[in-house]
């Protein structure tokens, strides 16, 4: 019995600022799988958790790309997420819920414009890397 138990972790509560091309910001940010995680996991999860839009996080993401696909999830209670989400050098406003797939090597960011919800951060690879 419990053969399988080391796959069910807790995620980890990890300042945003510590991940590469983010900036500071009141937003609870928990990393939910990645290799530290579970060695065995090709894929990094994180999820940042939006109480409100104050004005000093709002633009917390510089532009930058990965070396491997990168899905987002904005999802809120009421609809009212709002992010500028940019890919290369074009600009979206969306609304949640709202999936954005991101394929390797496109420049991107994410700047929250209002509300309050969840922001899923998929990426496709347990050993990615990060550039301008």
């Amino acid at each position: 019995m419990n053969r399988y138990k080391k796959f069910i972790k807790k995620g980890i509560n990890e300042p945003l600022s510590t991940v590469e091309f983010h900036t500071f910001a009141p937003i609870k940010r928990v990393s939910m799988l990645s290799k530290k995680i579970i060695p065995k996991s090709d894929t990094h999860i994180a999820i940042h958790v939006i109480d409100s839009a104050q004005k000093n996080m709002l633009d917390y993401s510089l532009l930058h790309k990965h070396n491997a696909d990168e899905i987002n999830l904005i999802i809120s209670d009421n609809d009212k997420l709002k992010y500028e989400i940019q890919l290369g050098d074009e600009k979206y406003r969306v609304t949640s819920p709202t999936t954005i797939f991101i394929p390797k090597g496109v420049r991107h960011k994410a700047k929250l414009i209002s509300g309050k919800g969840t922001f899923v951060c998929i990426i496709l690879s347990g050993k990615y890397t990060s550039s301008k």
